[in-house]
């Protein structure tokens, strides 16, 4: 829960809140928590104004500066800034210095350029409120499945993770029909795979970290998963070389000192994935990462019947060559190939 929307249920109010978020939940529920506040349900007729479309300076300062009626307080809700003219939002600059004592201004933008000097303005002011995902998705998950009365095992909370990643909106929707899914009973990692995971995305997540945590019996089921699915080896090798290829990315940002906030940007992932890479990323020394980079090549090389391009003694003992494809057939020899490399990355995880 955002400090904006403890201190409303609080019931201490701010005279103007600028709100920006790429969740619509966080800032449906940060309005709800000030308009609750603000003005009784009861009274909403008269004293709760909504301003859509394209506004202007001068009909939101006017709404904001009409008279309660028959109430303490009202409320002018600005559905989204964004349409406005640097013109017309500089003539809010004023309003933020002598905002009326008896309304409460509610704003949202879906673009917030602290360039224009109305941001830069409202910054300096202190009524911006930028809402954000929390770092750990799993932990949202947690606390939303309670607030709604929803029992959620722990392979539940990271399959829905894993599937749908850090959507908070779609992320709630889903909890909910998860909880009719189940029917009041706990919701399982298989009610999460039935009604919104993608199989083969879960299976080469599920192989990519088996790898990264050094498991080979993980490894070897998650191949199976795959080839179970009858699902493309070459997808599942750039799959894998993406997965390496963030593993370097964590060394090297690590060695230019890159601090944790930058990560996710570094990395390009969501910040709830950082910490899973950073320690599987541990597990590998330089060299070893480079030798696992070496032989998901190798085994492309293999798999589309080439030669190996000069990683001599990779894949030579026959379990992966071109000869081997044609003799076992296409979907045996790719299991084949797969489960080899898997082991072969396993082992080069210290």
């Amino acid at each position: 829960m955002s400090d904006l929307v403890t201190a409303a249920a609080a019931g201490k109010l701010d005279p103007i809140y600028l709100v920006a978020s790429e969740h619509p939940i966080l800032v449906e529920r940060a309005l709800h928590a000030v308009r609750d506040a603000a003005v009784p349900a009861s009274m909403r007729a008269w004293n709760y104004d909504v301003i859509e479309g394209k506004p202007t300076g001068a009909r939101i300062v006017s709404a904001c500066q009409t008279l309660p009626m028959m109430g303490a307080r009202r409320m002018v809700f600005v559905r989204d800034l964004a349409p406005m003219v640097a013109d017309e939002l500089a003539a809010l600059i004023p309003y933020l210095d002598a905002p009326s004592p008896s309304t409460v201004l509610f704003m949202v933008t879906s673009k917030l350029d602290k360039r224009l000097k109305f941001y830069a303005t409202a910054a300096k002011r202190g009524v911006i409120h930028e809402l954000v995902a929390p770092k750990r998705i799993d932990g949202w998950i947690r606390a939303e499945a309670d607030r709604r009365g929803v029992r959620l095992a722990a392979d539940a909370i990271d399959r829905l993770a894993g599937a749908i990643g850090g959507d908070l909106s779609r992320l709630a929707l889903t909890i909910d029909q998860l909880a009719l899914y189940a029917g009041g009973r706990p919701v399982s990692a298989d009610d999460v795979d039935d009604l919104v995971a993608d199989t083969r995305e879960r299976s080469v997540f599920e192989l990519t970290d088996a790898i990264g945590a050094g498991d080979p019996t993980a490894a070897l089921l998650a191949v199976d998963s795959l080839t179970e699915q009858r699902q493309s080896a070459i997808g599942v090798l750039a799959m894998l070389a993406r997965h390496l290829r963030q593993l370097e990315l964590c060394h090297v940002a690590r060695a230019e000192g890159v601090g944790p906030r930058e990560l996710p940007a570094r990395l390009g992932v969501p910040p709830f994935v950082v910490d899973k890479l950073t320690s599987q990323a541990r597990r590998y020394r330089p060299a070893a990462l480079a030798r696992a980079i070496e032989l998901v090549a190798a085994a492309d090389w293999a798999l589309k019947g080439h030669p190996d391009p000069g990683l001599v003694g990779v894949f030579t003992d026959g379990a992966a060559t071109g000869a081997a494809q044609k003799t076992l057939g296409r979907g045996l020899g790719e299991r084949v190939l797969l489960e080899r490399l898997a082991v072969e990355l396993v082992q080069l995880a210290g």
